[in-house]
């Protein structure tokens, strides 16, 4: 995430020269407060990231049932009604990880990443789901499920826009004029 992503505040305070007909012009200085402020919004990075945080928590849980102490792939658990062993739950942890990372640092090109790698993966497990029985229990519509999550990612990475706000305001501190008024 660079300086210019995250909400930005600055506050200058600026002098400025006596004016005819002001207070300044009767030794009382005259100021001016300029406070800026920007904000950013991402849907796209919210989207990449809420995926992400699903296949960890789904990934987290697999691992807790199957476990380390055999084989990883035995015992096959069930979560969210899908067939799961431990190394497909590290798989989902993974590319959990990298979704959750590219939302936070709302990097597209990592989010665009990340969708295709789950695409590709969920399609190659969905058409070849027998390659896999054994070693990831995987069935075809965890695939499909996978194919459709990495396609919003990439989607909403490529289409949605991205929106930005700055704010500036300018405020005089000090006597506005020599009858002894103030503004703030």
């Amino acid at each position: 995430m660079t300086i210019a992503d995250g909400p930005q505040h600055e506050r200058t305070t600026m002098s400025e020269a006596p004016v005819a007909g002001t207070a300044a012009e009767v030794g009382v200085p005259v100021a001016h407060v300029r406070t800026s402020s920007s904000a950013r919004f991402a849907p796209d990075a919210l989207i990449a990231a809420g995926v992400g945080l699903v296949l960890i928590v789904i990934g987290l849980i697999v691992i807790t049932r199957g476990g380390f102490s055999g084989s990883m792939s035995d015992p096959v658990v069930e979560v969210l009604g899908f067939r799961h062993t431990t190394t497909l739950g590290l798989i989902e942890i993974a590319i959990g990880a990298l979704l959750l990372i590219a939302g936070a640092s709302r990097s597209r090109a990592l989010a665009t990443f990340g969708g295709l790698v789950l695409v590709v993966a969920g399609f190659v497990g969905a058409v070849q789901t027998e390659s896999f029985a054994t070693n990831l229990a995987l069935e075809s519509s965890v695939g499909w499920w996978a194919v459709v999550a990495g396609a919003v990612v990439v989607i909403a990475s490529l289409v949605l826009p991205r929106f930005a706000r700055r704010a500036t305001t300018i405020e005089q501190v000090g006597p506005s004029s020599v009858d002894g008024r103030t503004s703030t």
